[in-house]
Protein backbone atom coordinates (compact mmCIF):
# COMPACT_ATOMS: atom_id res chain seq x y z
CA UNK A 1 0.00 0.00 0.00
CA UNK A 2 2.13 2.83 -1.27
CA UNK A 3 -0.54 5.45 -0.85
CA UNK A 4 -2.98 6.29 1.85
CA UNK A 5 -6.42 4.72 1.70
CA UNK A 6 -7.72 8.25 2.19
CA UNK A 7 -5.44 9.82 -0.44
CA UNK A 8 -6.25 13.38 -1.25
CA UNK A 9 -7.58 14.19 2.19
CA UNK A 10 -6.27 17.60 3.20
CA UNK A 11 -6.88 17.44 6.92
CA UNK A 12 -9.76 17.11 9.26
CA UNK A 13 -13.13 18.72 9.16
CA UNK A 14 -12.73 19.99 12.72
CA UNK A 15 -15.62 22.41 12.35
CA UNK A 16 -18.07 19.68 11.38
CA UNK A 17 -21.49 20.08 12.93
CA UNK A 18 -22.01 16.29 12.85
CA UNK A 19 -21.77 14.87 16.38
CA UNK A 20 -19.34 12.00 16.68
CA UNK A 21 -20.58 9.50 19.22
CA UNK A 22 -18.35 7.21 21.27
CA UNK A 23 -20.11 4.15 19.83
CA UNK A 24 -19.24 5.30 16.30
CA UNK A 25 -15.60 5.67 17.33
CA UNK A 26 -15.55 2.20 18.88
CA UNK A 27 -17.00 0.66 15.75
CA UNK A 28 -14.64 2.52 13.42
CA UNK A 29 -11.55 1.62 15.46
CA UNK A 30 -12.61 -2.03 15.64
CA UNK A 31 -12.76 -2.12 11.84
CA UNK A 32 -9.49 -0.30 11.08
CA UNK A 33 -7.49 -3.42 10.20
CA UNK A 34 -10.18 -4.70 7.86
CA UNK A 35 -10.56 -1.21 6.42
CA UNK A 36 -6.83 -0.89 5.79
CA UNK A 37 -6.66 -4.31 4.14
CA UNK A 38 -9.80 -3.48 2.14
CA UNK A 39 -11.70 -6.48 3.46
CA UNK A 40 -14.89 -4.61 4.40
CA UNK A 41 -18.01 -4.65 2.27
CA UNK A 42 -18.27 -1.39 0.25
CA UNK A 43 -21.12 -0.05 2.40
CA UNK A 44 -19.24 -0.69 5.63
CA UNK A 45 -16.00 0.74 4.21
CA UNK A 46 -17.90 3.89 3.26
CA UNK A 47 -19.24 4.26 6.82
CA UNK A 48 -15.72 3.94 8.27
CA UNK A 49 -14.39 6.36 5.66
CA UNK A 50 -17.07 8.93 6.49
CA UNK A 51 -16.35 8.57 10.21
CA UNK A 52 -12.62 9.08 9.65
CA UNK A 53 -13.43 12.23 7.69
CA UNK A 54 -15.30 13.63 10.71
CA UNK A 55 -13.30 12.41 13.70
CA UNK A 56 -9.75 13.60 14.28
CA UNK A 57 -9.11 11.11 17.08
CA UNK A 58 -10.05 8.12 14.95
CA UNK A 59 -8.23 9.54 11.94
CA UNK A 60 -5.07 9.83 14.04
CA UNK A 61 -5.44 6.15 15.03
CA UNK A 62 -6.01 5.26 11.38
CA UNK A 63 -2.91 7.17 10.29
CA UNK A 64 -0.82 5.43 12.99
CA UNK A 65 -2.10 1.97 11.98
CA UNK A 66 -1.57 2.71 8.29
CA UNK A 67 2.00 3.88 8.90
CA UNK A 68 2.74 0.89 11.13
CA UNK A 69 1.43 -1.59 8.56
CA UNK A 70 3.35 0.07 5.74
CA UNK A 71 6.56 -0.01 7.80
CA UNK A 72 6.06 -3.66 8.70
CA UNK A 73 5.38 -4.60 5.07
CA UNK A 74 8.51 -2.76 3.94
CA UNK A 75 10.63 -4.48 6.60
CA UNK A 76 9.13 -7.92 6.03
CA UNK A 77 9.69 -7.76 2.29
CA UNK A 78 13.44 -7.47 2.86
CA UNK A 79 13.59 -10.53 5.15
CA UNK A 80 13.42 -14.07 3.84
CA UNK A 81 12.63 -17.11 5.92
CA UNK A 82 14.67 -20.29 5.59
CA UNK A 83 13.12 -22.74 3.13
CA UNK A 84 12.43 -25.27 5.89
CA UNK A 85 10.43 -22.72 7.89
CA UNK A 86 8.52 -21.61 4.82
CA UNK A 87 7.69 -25.24 3.96
CA UNK A 88 6.52 -25.92 7.52
CA UNK A 89 4.27 -22.87 7.57
CA UNK A 90 2.81 -23.66 4.16
CA UNK A 91 2.22 -27.25 5.23
CA UNK A 92 0.35 -26.04 8.33
CA UNK A 93 -1.73 -23.79 6.09
CA UNK A 94 -2.52 -26.74 3.83
CA UNK A 95 -0.59 -25.39 0.87
CA UNK A 96 2.11 -26.99 -1.22
CA UNK A 97 5.37 -25.03 -1.34
CA UNK A 98 5.82 -26.02 -4.99
CA UNK A 99 2.75 -23.93 -5.91
CA UNK A 100 4.01 -20.83 -4.09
Amino acid sequence: MAESYLEGRNGMNETSQTPVEFNQCQQAVQRLNEYLSRELQPEEAELVHEHLQQCKGCFDKFRFEETLLRTLRDKISSVSAPASLRDSVLKLLGRDSATQ
